[in-house]
């Protein structure tokens, strides 16, 4: 009998400073050509870590959130747009969606180890601020597109983590906000050209100051899950549009999200994971379109040829996808 986990653990979405963050479950686009956005197909479920303490995996941070996805699972970021302008750093596997590069440079540099380094490049920008930017679909590659998010084991050797510092050991996605020093005009967003499927709500989970591990004893050996990259998505990463100098050197807040398996979903919870939606029978009840943004007259930032480099998440049994494409 399935045992699902009661609504009053679950959450939509949560907040790293002022921006509201929302996981939107989502197709795997095709790896043979560039692609517009895909839609949102319902919000991942999140879960606070100190609901399960006693059996999430002891190196997760007590002051995090974490969430069930099954592997080659695709998905997007969505950032609510507050009235109050933050600088955001996101990363995953502590590499740095924007630019490619790691939160610690001696992971790469495989030199002395360094301290972890996580700061503002207004030269190369390594962030996006919000408003303006509504989302983010993936790593950030160069002439206007980005790598999709896809899911992928820890020690698969799949993860952009491991392909970029050979090492899989952080996993997880990383949120690093900075608040401005004085006060600053609000840049509105893109408007929305054709479909899309959008979620709102947010639950402030409260401050966190630091990246990294806590650690205690050992209560599950679940499989933590990294991301990898997909196939390619039209999508800009806008400039900076009051630079780098306004914003302070200094975090106002850090918030990590874990993934774990939902083949393991429920050694951790003790219930079964939610069924996923993204199915080909289901895109098409749906009716959902590919869809477009209104942003002609913004910019775009150049982002990393590296995500170019990596390889593919592999499809598993077959991405729903590429058959609905043959189809039509």
């Amino acid at each position: 009998m399935t045992r699902y986990i009661p609504e009053k653990y679950r959450q939509s979405s949560f907040k790293v400073g002022e921006i509201g963050v929302t996981f939107n479950q989502t197709l795997r686009v095709p790896e043979t050509h560039l692609n517009a956005l895909p839609a949102g197909l319902g919000n991942f479920p999140l879960y606070k870590v100190t609901d399960f303490r006693s059996a999430t995996p002891a190196e997760w941070r007590d002051d995090a959130v974490f969430m069930p996805v099954y592997p080659q699972e695709a998905m997007w970021m969505r950032f609510s747009q507050s009235d109050r302008p933050q600088a955001l750093i996101v990363g995953a596997g502590q590499i740095n969606a924007i630019n490619g590069k790691p939160f610690d440079p001696s992971k790469v540099n495989k030199g002395e180890r360094s301290r972890l380094e996580v700061a503002l490049d207004g030269k190369n920008q390594n962030y996006i601020v919000v408003p303006p930017q509504p989302w983010l679909d993936g790593w950030k590659a160069e002439d206007g597109k980005v790598y999709q998010f896809v899911a992928a084991e820890m020690g698969s050797g799949q993860t952009v983590e491991g392909q970029i510092t050979g090492e899989e050991s952080e996993g997880g996605i990383q949120f690093i906000v900075y608040n401005s020093v004085k006060s600053l005009p609000r840049v509105a967003g893109p408007g929305l050209l054709g479909g899309g499927v959008l979620y709102g709500g947010l639950e402030s989970l409260g401050g966190m100051k630091s990246i990294g591990a806590t650690r205690g004893v050992m209560r599950s050996a679940a499989t933590s899950m990294g991301l990898g990259r997909g196939g390619e998505i039209e999508q800009k990463i806008y400039p900076d549009p009051y630079g780098v100098e306004v914003w302070n050197n200094t975090p106002a807040e850090a918030v990590v999200l874990y993934m774990v398996s939902s083949n393991d979903f429920k050694q951790v919870t003790g219930y079964d994971a939610p069924a996923t939606p993204v199915t080909e029978e289901e895109y098409r009840r749906r009716g959902i379109p590919w869809f477009k943004l209104a942003d002609g007259h913004m910019a775009d930032t150049k982002g990393s040829d590296v995500f170019g480099k990596l390889k593919p998440v592999s499809s598993g049994t077959g991405n729903p996808l590429d058959k609905l494409k043959k189809k039509e």
